[in-house]
């Protein structure tokens, strides 16, 4: 990541899987800056829980140990939460997250309702899943790389502790290959069930098995 100077790592807990009929109910990013060393520090962090028109059901709070009671106590409101997030990332910003395709699709549709209906996402994105898929059988979870990694993070389904693991995984693979450019603009993706979510030109979608290295070798044969 030679070029990359700005960095977001984000997370959404959703109400379900549907950018179109679901809300986020949870934010977390960090932000991260490139330092003369060219390592990249932490400058800002966002964790906060988001009011919703739709109900989360009991499923999700089991999942997250999000509940109402919580929403009501401590939520804000989605348009307040979209200009925090959005505040962490400019035009340069390399956004990074596990299975970025799933968020991918809610931060597209939090653009579109609070910025401009015709937004398009032309940052560039790094799936942290399509890498640590390339070098791990199944499963591919994210507590599945951050067992594997002994990455010292809970697993809690909370949206800050999951971007932090992501991105010590991240740093985990980057030690053991650093051939993490390769997987920039990279979306694996299982050829059974296609592509969810929205496509973004500028982004190769490559129907990932989970073989050594697969996507580096397809990307660039």
């Amino acid at each position: 990541m030679k070029n990359v100077k700005n960095i977001v790592v984000f997370d959404f807990e959703t109400t379900g899987l549907s950018p179109h009929n679901d809300e986020i109910i949870e934010i977390g990013a960090i932000r991260l800056e490139k330092n003369n060393d060219g390592d990249f520090d932490i400058k800002d962090e966002l964790s906060v829980l988001l009011k919703t028109t739709v109900l989360i059901s009991d499923r999700i709070t089991e999942i997250t140990g999000i509940t109402r009671e919580m929403q009501a106590d401590k939520g804000i409101s989605q348009e307040e939460a979209f200009q925090l997030l959005s505040n962490m990332i400019d035009d340069e910003t390399l956004l990074i997250a596990y299975n970025i395709q799933f968020d991918l699709g809610f931060l597209l549709s939090f653009y579109q309702r609070y910025w401009q209906k015709s937004y398009q996402i032309k940052n560039d994105i790094l799936d942290v899943m399509a890498l640590y898929k390339d070098r791990n059988k199944y499963p591919h979870r994210l507590e599945s790389a951050v067992e594997r990694y002994a990455i010292s993070f809970p697993n809690t389904h909370r949206a800050l502790d999951d971007v932090k693991a992501t991105y010590a995984v991240l740093e985990a693979m980057k030690e053991e290959l650093d051939n993490i450019g390769s997987y920039i603009n990279v979306v694996g993706y299982n050829k059974k069930y296609g592509v969810s979510g929205p496509k973004l030109p500028h982004v190769n979608y490559v129907a990932q098995y989970g073989g050594y290295r697969e996507i580096e070798r397809l990307k660039n044969r």
